[in-house]
């Protein structure tokens, strides 16, 4: 079954789907009068749908009944300087699929990529594409660029951020407090964090975490990450 990204679900009854989301319906997937397709809000909401009518601006849907699911856990944010190019794109693909709830890109003093306000809208429709694709019933939240500094100082609980680094504690040994906290886990650009900001992080009560003897790529540090705190939830650790 088809499903399509609607930002408001009633309850029960008629509703509109407009957009881009109407032209995938009509103009790419070509669907008509009568089929069965899902809508999801992207807080949770979702639910079936019958496609009534379909226009050229909009298409008409009668909505079966909505359920509501919770968001994925543990409750994961990923702050990470930014990859180059469509190397981003990836890691949002795939941190919708891990279930992580938020990502942060950081502005280090090594980062080469910021993020303006048009690639950012541009990574907040791919979030939608990976949520239609994966079933996920929550949108990845993708925050404004942060500093460093102001990233540290924004940190509610200092003592469950991890700050991804060659000599920090193997990370298996800290993955057990990942069920009970929300947990967001720092990854550093190409050639790292500098030795001032680590110093800052450990100074604000982060822990450093080491992910093995090979240096990762950015997206593929963060994935691992966030591949071990979903799937060691999933199988009880």
């Amino acid at each position: 079954m088809h499903r399509f990204f609607l930002p408001t679900i009633p309850d029960v009854g008629p509703a509109i789907l407009d957009g881009s989301e109407a032209h995938h319906l009509s103009h790419v997937l070509r669907i008509t009068s009568g089929t069965e397709i899902e809508v999801f809000d992207g807080r949770g909401r979702s639910a079936a749908a019958t496609v009534t009518r379909v226009g050229k601006r909009d298409v008409e849907l009668l909505l079966q009944g909505s359920r509501f699911t919770t968001p994925p856990t543990p409750e994961l944010t990923l702050a990470v300087a930014a990859p180059k190019g469509d190397r981003l794109d990836w890691l949002v693909e795939k941190s919708v699929e891990l279930g992580v709830r938020r990502l942060i890109p950081l502005i280090t003093t090594r980062s080469v990529v910021d993020p303006r306000e048009g690639k950012l809208d541009r990574l907040r429709q791919a979030v939608i594409a990976a949520c239609k694709q994966c079933r996920r019933d929550h949108l990845l939240e993708i925050q404004t660029p942060v500093r460093w500094t102001e990233f540290l100082a924004g940190l509610s609980r200092p003592d469950s951020c991890w700050i991804a680094h060659p000599g920090g504690v193997p990370i298996a040994a800290l993955l057990p407090q990942a069920d009970s906290l929300p947990l967001t886990a720092a990854i550093g650009p190409e050639g790292g964090f500098t030795d001032e900001e680590i110093a800052a992080g450990l100074q604000r009560g982060a822990s450093l975490v080491s992910l093995g003897d090979l240096i990762l790529r950015v997206e593929t540090a963060a994935v691992a990450v966030a591949s071990l705190v979903r799937l060691g939830s999933i199988a009880g650790r």
